[in-house]
């Protein structure tokens, strides 16, 4: 009985920290003892004068651990779109242990922070548009940052293709006119440069197909394993 009594605190000051924004120094027993959020000294009703025990102090310790795992994580998403894998390593490369990391990752998900389907739709998109890379590389990408192989195929599946012609078109022109020698060897230097971005054989051979104004006996059909070594 007397060992249970020495477990229960008193809060004699909650102390407003100067730096800290939103983040409260809690005291018990007249010594400091942790710092909370702001939301979390609202949660559990940390004022001066309320008594807690062990399990409570333990109680608000794990949700301060949730709460900041869950704020950098927030941070991190709101600089650039993560996968849901991207966000546990980087969660786990901070020190917060698996089960604060899954409950993160699930709660992100359930608020729709955290959608791995459309993280692959926009990564697709914006790799082929705006960087003008191939579905190859694109793909490589994708399973880097741990996306689900089914989700990475549904989105190689949705890849418009006008779309990637188009940017394998533009590198291609300029790729030509950098590139000196005859039409075979322009064609082929072409078709690796593009090959090396990530573009089928299939849209490299239709991209030259285009691209030589004047066909002639060096035409040729680019396989995706012409180049390997």
């Amino acid at each position: 009985m007397e060992q249970e009594e020495q477990q229960i605190s008193i809060i004699t000051l909650v102390e407003k920290q100067k730096r800290g924004k939103h983040r409260y120094n809690i005291f018990l027993n007249e010594e400091y003892a942790f710092s909370v959020h702001e939301d979390i000294l609202i949660k559990h009703r940390l004022v001066k004068g309320e008594s807690v025990d062990l399990q409570d102090i333990e109680r608000i310790i794990q949700d301060e651990e949730r709460n900041n795992a869950y704020m950098k994580a927030l941070r991190a998403i709101g600089r650039r779109p993560h996968s849901s894998s991207e966000l546990k390593r980087k969660l786990k490369e901070s020190g917060y242990e698996p089960p604060i990391i899954e409950w993160v990752i699930e709660k992100l998900a359930s608020q729709n922070y955290l959608n791995d389907e459309e993280f692959a739709k926009m990564w697709t998109d914006s790799r082929i548009i705006s960087q003008k890379k191939g579905r190859n590389l694109v793909r490589q990408e994708l399973q880097q940052k741990g996306i689900d192989k089914e989700l990475v195929k549904h989105a190689m599946e949705n890849i418009n293709q006008e779309d990637e012609i188009a940017g394998a078109m533009k590198l291609a022109q300029t790729k030509w006119k950098q590139t000196s020698g005859e039409a075979f060897d322009k064609k082929r230097k072409t078709a690796a440069f593009l090959m090396r971005r990530g573009y089928t054989g299939a849209v490299v051979t239709k991209v030259l197909s285009q691209l030589s104004s004047e066909p002639s006996e060096d035409d040729f059909e680019i396989h995706d394993d012409t180049f390997d070594d």
